[in-house]
Formats: structure tokens, sequence, C-alpha cells
């Protein structure tokens, strides 16, 4: 049976290099890939392997080398800046850097997930980012200061950002890399109920096999090539 699910992001014949000449190295090879709605794909690898070059570049982070990648319906490789930026303003990105503003507090800086966007409603943005606080452990947390949570707090933070957002799209570079097992799962439920009542797609990469079973295709990446697992 055809999957009618709408096509998020798609990629083929990726390949992407750093440097030129003698000092040219290749880090990604002929790849394709689509992402439904809906869906979350969980990419693994081994260190080195591209998991991080290759989300940067389907996150709009940076141009591939070679190769056709469109994002929530736009070309990347011909996009100009508004369409970058209207691409931007409905995917998230969830790196293991947390880039929390440390002049805001916990609260704050989930709001600020909303803030600014056609979604933000005054009094709706405060109490969805208790609830979302109050879902992921923190909610004796709401006026912490980033700096006063250890690092597994301020990931959830973090999540709980790009959740209030409701997103078309999120991409996530080893999302529960500081958390310990209990709070890792909070944080992956939080994303596949994303995915299941607003379509929103996720793509993930981790070396956390815990998370797996949320996953609705798993893929490989070695040596700068994917493959498909099962």
């Amino acid at each position: 049976m055809l999957d009618e699910r709408a096509v998020v992001l798609e990629a083929r014949g990726l390949n992407h290099h750093y440097g030129e000449g003698s000092r040219r190295v290749d880090v990604l090879f002929d790849n394709d890939i689509a992402v439904r709605e809906g869906e979350i794909v969980i990419v693994t690898g081994p260190s080195g392997s591209g998991k991080t070059t290759l989300l940067t570049i389907l996150g709009t982070m940076r141009r591939p080398s070679e190769g056709y990648v469109r994002v929530l319906g736009r070309d990347m490789l011909h996009a100009t800046p508004a369409d970058i930026e209207e691409v931007r303003g409905r995917l998230r990105f969830l790196f293991q850097r947390r880039n929390l503003l440390t002049s805001l507090s916990v609260l704050q800086n989930v709001v600020a997930g909303v803030a600014m966007t056609p979604l933000s409603r005054s009094g709706w943005d405060e109490a969805r980012g208790k609830h979302l606080l109050g879902l992921l452990g923190l909610g004796d947390k709401f006026e912490a200061w980033p700096d006063e949570l250890s690092g597994g707090q301020q990931q959830r933070v973090a999540v709980a950002r790009i959740l209030i957002g409701l997103p078309d799209l999120i991409i996530a570079d080893e999302p529960t890399s500081a958390l310990d097992r209990q709070s890792g799962r909070i944080v992956v439920d939080q994303l596949r109920e994303l995915a299941l009542k607003v379509r929103c797609a996720v793509l993930l990469s981790t070396h956390d096999e815990r998370i797996f079973d949320v996953a609705t295709r798993r893929l490989h990446i070695e040596d700068g090539r994917l493959h498909p697992v099962g």
C-alpha cells in the first residue's frame, strides 16, 4: 500500500566534502533519504561516520557539495534567503549544546520557543510551557536559572522549548546523551506524541539503544553511506 503522508524531508544523490585539492576530505557519498510527516527516523553510526554533517545539511545549516535536498517543500540548493528563513521557522534543532539563554529563567527559555510565531497567544504560552516542563519532570524549576540546573535538566528544558512551538520537523543529534534512562524515555515519548498528534517529522541520531523502539524506521551510516536497518 502506498504511503500517502507528505514527504517533509528528502535528499537524493547527496555528497559532501571539506576542503579542495590535496586537502579535500570526502565525508558523505551518494546518499538518499526521505522522511514523511509523522515519522520518527533514527540514524545510528560510529563517531566520524558523517552523522552530524548529514543532519546539518538536512537542517539547512550548510549546503551539500552535490545532490538534491528538499525541506518542507523548498528546494534548498536554489533557495533564496527568504525561503531558508521560512523553512527554519518551521523546523527545530536539538543538538548536544543546549543554547539556553542564561539571562532568562527556565520558563522564559521555554516560552521563547513560541514567542514571535503565529502560534503565540497571551496566557497560553506560559500555561503550555508549565505543562511541558511538568511532563519533563521540571515542574519545580519554572523560576530557576539555566546555570542552576544539571546538564540533563538543561537538555529537558531545550526539549520543552522545541515542543512548545509545534514544529513540522525536528532534527536532533544525540538528544538523550546527557540523560539518565528515565529522563531519556520521557523525552523520546514526548517526541513520539508530537509526531502522532500533529504529524511532526523527527530525524534523530543516537547511540542510545534504549530508545530504538520509538523509531518508525532506522538507518545506519558508516563511512559516509546510509543503509536501512531491518
